[in-house]
């Protein structure tokens, strides 16, 4: 009888791996950098074409690898990195478990070159498709090692359709560049997306490297860390809190120079900044960890960004206090300081003046409980006569009723219920506002050429290189909308114009909210890019959850919804209102 348990094929097994090593092309990007970092490089180049799709290039200028490494380099759980299982409770290098190029090399066309010798410039050059060994030979390089992989996932039919649109898959590019590039500061980066050079970084301190990666205007931001105990060293930089954002952008642990995502030491920064930020935004951080190897854990995930340390408690208290300790002493903590506020100085004409009694002047035959009548104004209740006369209180109630109309009311001041011909109507009053103004937004930028408006104070926009980046790719449309800009380069941008219908003061919130929904994948959840961009306006201008509106308001907003072409949902697909038939209403009362 055969047995029904098989050991799978070597390149079945590989492709398996891969799905938990190989995510994405960035995971391709991570994984060949890192490797570039352990080989001791002092410069590395990254080429990406088409997002890689097509290729993914790593060259640096490392140790190399002899012939026999280079044929042994593409098979699983082949290392340099450690020899036993103790080495894995004393790592010194970002790989160590020997799957990363074997992966890689399951699902695409990888082809290596590498020498280790620096007096010749002759190397080795294999080449490995789908996990099979195609071609070795002696090639013309020099010292350290290159590494190409193209035609990603062209085995995986599903899972190259599953990747996401270009500009999504060169972010995450772009941010595990970041990871890698920021905390190895003492090595040079140059990042070549589609033959226009993204990055190019030379070899700095710390705080250079990340006002390189983020912008100059970043340097105002940052507030320094440096605090020393028995259990870790935490230095590095937090940003302001008034330049926190709702978006997790710019959040960087590193322990032992890796990066790792850790929520509970996340919570930890979170909390120091309580108080200072408001609920629904978050602070931005680069911090450096440098613990004992025996006294963390990175062996938990095969991305090795997940890490357990030995005495996490203390740790969390560590980060808390010293976040806390670094925004008291820069003074960033919020205060009054009334010596040397310049409101409070007392002007130079006053400084030997003595105080003097005030005097209050009044009309001593004044009596507010008179009644008088005044020609310009219509007294509709006549309060002495509802006093004196009793039969006259009953007046005053009707007149109320009459002037007040109970035709929509407000609940929990997120709600506006009124009612129709069908029964109750509840309407969600955010939605709502979004719907009306989301189509009056789309007639404005529909027409064929948009006015613009200028503005006396150009408006300076706070943005990092990688935002900046973003919005350039859009800049003709933006123009199109009403735009205007007196700057608009890799360092900075700055708005000269604007349409009409927009507010100087909803500019820097568009554009960050253009930003966090990715301006560049429009074409996912809109027709137009006025249509996306009437969204944003929408969701920007439109009234708050929480927000009391007067009795007309909430009437002005039942007529203006209800005169929309589609009332029913708003602009992302909301439902709006709900109507509860008079039916309906009864048979909760058992009628």
């Amino acid at each position: 009888m055969s047995s029904l348990i098989k050991l799978l094929p070597k390149n079945v097994a590989n492709q398996i791996a891969a799905g938990e090593v190989v995510q994405r092309p960035s995971s391709v990007v991570k994984e060949l950098l890192e490797n570039s970092v352990d080989s001791g490089a002092q410069t590395i180049k990254l080429i990406i074409k088409d997002a890689g799709k097509t290729l993914i290039q790593v060259i640096d200028d490392g140790s190399g690898m002899s012939k026999d490494d280079i044929n042994l380099c593409f098979l699983r759980h082949a290392t340099s990195k450690i020899r036993n299982s103790n080495d894995l409770f004393d790592l010194n290098t970002m790989g160590f478990r020997g799957e990363a190029l074997s992966s890689i090399s399951s699902v695409s066309h990888l082809t290596i070159n590498s020498n280790k010798d620096s007096k010749k410039d002759i190397g080795n050059e294999i080449k490995v498709n789908g996990g099979e060994l195609v071609n070795k030979s002696e090639v013309l390089c020099k010292k350290g090692t290159s590494v190409s992989v193209q035609n990603l996932f062209y085995n995986i039919p599903a899972r190259r359709n599953f990747l996401k649109s270009d500009n999504v898959e060169l972010r995450h590019i772009i941010d595990e560049f970041h990871r890698v590039s920021l905390i190895n500061h003492q090595i040079s980066f140059t990042f070549i997306n589609n033959s226009n050079e993204i990055f190019n970084l030379k070899k700095s301190i710390f705080k250079e490297r990340i006002i390189r990666v983020f912008g100059k205007s970043t340097k105002e931001k940052l507030v320094p860390i440096n605090e020393s105990t028995e259990i870790a060293d935490i230095n590095g930089f937090i940003v302001k809190p008034e330049h926190s954002r709702k978006t997790k952008t710019s959040q960087f642990f590193f322990v032992n120079n890796r990066f790792v995502k850790n929520s509970h030491l996340h919570h930890a920064v979170r909390s120091a900044y309580e108080g200072l930020i408001l609920e629904n935004h978050h602070p931005s951080y680069y911090l450096i960890f440098n613990v004992p190897n025996d006294s963390i854990d990175v062996n938990i995930h095969p991305n090795k960004t997940e890490i357990k340390f030995d005495n996490d408690q203390s740790i969390y208290a560590i980060v808390r206090s010293s976040i806390k300790h670094s925004l008291g002493q820069f003074n960033i903590s919020p205060s009054i300081d009334f010596d040397s506020s310049v409101n409070l100085n007392t002007p130079y004409i006053y400084k030997d003046k003595k105080a003097t009694h005030p005097i209050v002047d009044f009309n001593k035959s004044f009596n507010p409980f008179d009644v008088y009548t005044d020609s310009t104004k219509e007294v509709k209740v006549n309060l002495e006569s509802s006093f004196e006369k009793e039969s006259s209180f009953e007046n005053v109630l009707d007149d109320l009723n009459n002037s007040i109309s109970f035709s929509a009311f407000q609940l929990n001041n997120n709600y506006i219920i009124t009612k129709n011909s069908s029964g109750i109507v509840i309407i969600d009053q955010k939605r709502a506002h979004q719907r009306i103004l989301y189509e009056k937004f789309l007639k404005e930028l529909s027409f064929a050429n948009n006015s613009s408006q200028g503005l006396i104070f150009p408006i300076k926009l706070d943005l990092n290189s990688e935002e900046i980046r973003l919005l350039r790719s859009v800049k003709k449309s933006l123009i199109h909308l009403g735009f205007n800009f007196s700057k608009f380069n890799i360092n900075e941008i700055e708005v000269s114009a604007i349409h009409p219908i927009f507010s100087e003061d909803q500019i820097d919130m568009i554009f960050r909210e253009l930003i966090d929904n990715e301006i560049l994948d429009y074409k996912k959840n809109s027709a137009s890019l006025n249509d996306y961009m009437a969204k944003i306006l929408s969701k920007c201008s439109s009234i708050k959850s929480g927000t009391k509106l007067e009795n007309k308001e909430q009437e002005s907003l039942v007529n203006d919804l209800f005169a929309c072409k589609d009332p029913n949902v708003s602009p992302f697909n909301k439902l709006i209102f709900k109507v509860f038939s008079i039916k309906s209403v009864n048979k909760m009362f058992f009628k």
